[in-house]
Order: C-alpha cells, then structure tokens, then sequence
C-alpha cells in the first residue's frame, strides 16, 4: 500500500506515521498555507519538514495553500491527486474538523482513510511521546499556556505540566484545537536526529512562538 501521511512535523502526524508505516511505503505531504491563519494546517516551523523529510528517508511533496476555510481543503485534494497513492493518513486523535475533511478527500479520490489515533486517550498519547520521542512546544495560543512553554520538551513533567493547565482551563490537552504545535526531532524511525542550535521566542500579548533559527542533524549511533 503506498500511503501520502500528512504531517507538519508535530507530535500527531509523527506518531500516526510509526503507527501505520508497517503497512505500506510512505509519502509525507505537507500543505504550505500563505496565511498563519489557517483553519486547518499548522504553519510555525513549516522550513523543518525538509529537515525530518531527510532524517526520517522519506520523499517529501508540498502542497501550497491559500490558508482560507474550506477552499485549503480542495487545495489540498487537488494536490493529493497527481500523487500515485492508495491511503491517506492523518495524525487526528478527537478533531471532528480535521478527521470529516481528510475523510472527504478520500472519499472524493477513491483512497482509503487512515487515522491510527482517532479515538484514543489523549493523556496516553502524550506519554507515548514523552517516553518515545524527543518532540519540543513551538506554539502556544492559549488560555494558561505562557511563554514558559515555548520551546519546552514535552517530557513526563511537561505532561503533568499540560494536565494541569487543562483541568484548569478546558484547553485540549493534545493540543488539537490550535492550542500548542509541537516539533519533533528525534523518533524511532528517523535515520538521524535534529539538534537545535538556535530558536528565536516571539511573543505577543497572549500567545507566541518559538521559531527554529539553526539546527544540525547528527548520525545517531
């Protein structure tokens, strides 16, 4: 089965890629919004995808976007469509928004939909990642989530960290409704790992970003 999985480099598409990349040959498509503003895709750290495309040997395709409700979606279709694929997976554990649209494209193209997390505790998840990869905060945009956050690796402590501030807050503790992106530089599957050399944190009265300005990628042993 060849499999187009759509990733922005964060914690969701990564995990899904490990969990379904057993079954198949593997294309990351990543969609490139012109706006930050996007309803449907990430945009902080989007230069890194080129970056995990390689650590990971994998082909990369990019989609370009415009970043406007519902006319991205049939963007994204249409660039899904010159590609020769069988599946389409996305990283979707409890967004409905997210989960319908990847479904219709599949629908619309005769592909088969994948969503290896949907459903699954969100605490779970989290520790999964914690213990498995190594994966930093790159955005916050939240109620409760201050600057403190950025750049910080989501480890056990950040787990017990973001439980609290959702219990707090009612903010979605995955993150899936925008409330923090993630990054990840190191997973089971890629041949190399990224090391960050230098980020620069932007913030803006209740939300900000931690933007990757240098980084290499080492051999891992």
């Amino acid at each position: 089965m060849k499999i187009a999985l759509l990733t922005s480099g964060g914690k969701d598409s990564i995990l899904a890629l490990h969990r379904v990349a057993k079954f198949g040959e593997i294309t990351l498509v990543t969609a490139i919004p012109e706006r930050a503003d996007s309803f449907m895709f990430h945009t902080v750290n989007l230069h890194m995808v080129d970056a995990i495309a390689s650590c990971l040997e994998l082909p990369l395709h990019k989609i370009a976007v415009s970043g406007v409700e519902e006319k991205e979606v049939k963007e994204l279709e249409k660039g899904i469509s010159s590609l020769e694929v069988d599946a389409i997976c996305c990283g979707a554990i409890a967004s409905s928004y997210q989960l319908k649209r990847v479904e219709k494209i599949c629908k619309n193209l005769g592909l088969e939909f994948l969503a290896p997390l949907w459903g699954e505790d969100q605490e779970k998840i989290l520790k999964e990642v914690a213990k498995n990869f190594d994966a930093i905060i790159v955005s916050v945009s939240a109620m409760g989530l201050d600057e403190t956050f950025l750049g910080k690796r989501i480890d056990e402590k950040c787990v017990e960290d973001l439980k609290k501030v959702a219990k707090r807050t009612g903010i979605n503790l995955a993150g899936e409704g925008g409330e923090y992106e993630t990054l990840v530089l190191d997973a089971p599957l890629y041949r190399r790992r990224i090391v960050v050399k230098e980020v620069e944190k932007r913030w803006e009265k209740v939300r900000g970003v931690a933007l990757v300005k240098k980084f290499e990628k080492i051999e891992k042993l």
